[in-house]
């Protein structure tokens, strides 16, 4: 029986509900099946397939980002799934390509500006500030590839002395946020959020349900 067939019933209400899912995406209908997973996985927060099914719609939508934090999600049930393990590698490295492909071309775009312009019209296009949060954001980058996770000792001694607060001045973009989101640094990319929403309050609704979601990560326990 496909999900058409069952008119009436409230299918993303059913604990199949991964079930139906997965048929609509096998008929051409991502939007449905993401629907349907959304209200089940709400329903059902505990269910590792309904996450898994999640990450897949996200996946089909071009929505890497979002699915990446759905198979984060199933991993928390099933740590040891070797598919959701692949998925997630997968979706993160193209996270990672994405990202790079895109800082590149806008430096390049930034130097041909940069060469074809005179002194005085690239200065007061306000280019330096423009090249230095492209510079900042490969570094960021560079940097990101050598982060690993804490050991039990450093993350008691980070308890006891918890980092200064960063100085307002710190250049914080959305790109920023979701390199740390890419690497389970869940806090700073909350806090480089919520920096965001201080300093842009007219664009803040764009990152409130970005915001719920890690919220909902940094509260889950670490397999």
């Amino acid at each position: 029986m496909t999900p058409s067939s069952e008119a009436g019933q409230n299918v993303g209400k059913s604990p199949e509900f991964a079930r139906h899912a997965k048929e609509y995406l096998e008929i051409g209908q991502p939007q449905k099946a993401l629907e349907v997973c959304l209200e089940g996985t709400a329903e059902y927060p505990w269910y590792g397939t309904g996450a898994l099914m999640l990450g897949r719609c996200y996946d089909t939508l071009g929505r890497t980002v979002e699915a990446m934090l759905a198979y984060r999600r199933a991993l928390k049930a099933v740590p040891d799934n070797p598919v959701v393990q692949a998925l997630l590698k997968d979706a993160e490295e193209r996270e990672q390509r994405a990202f790079e492909a895109y800082a590149e071309n806008q430096a390049r775009l930034l130097k041909a500006k940069k060469e074809s312009a005179t002194f005085e019209s690239y200065v007061s296009e306000g280019g330096e500030q423009s090249e230095s949060s492209v510079e900042f954001l490969l570094r960021q980058l560079q940097g990101a590839k050598r982060i690993v996770p804490p050991g039990p000792e450093m993350q008691a001694a980070e308890e006891q002395f918890p980092p200064s607060e960063p100085p307002t001045t710190r250049i914080v973009t959305a790109t920023l946020a979701e390199i740390y989101a890419n690497q389970g640094q869940y806090k700073e990319a909350i806090k480089a959020y919520r920096t965001l929403c201080e300093q842009r309050p007219d664009e803040a609704h764009r990152y409130e349900k970005r915001l719920a979601d890690l919220e909902e990560l940094a509260r889950m326990p670490k397999s």
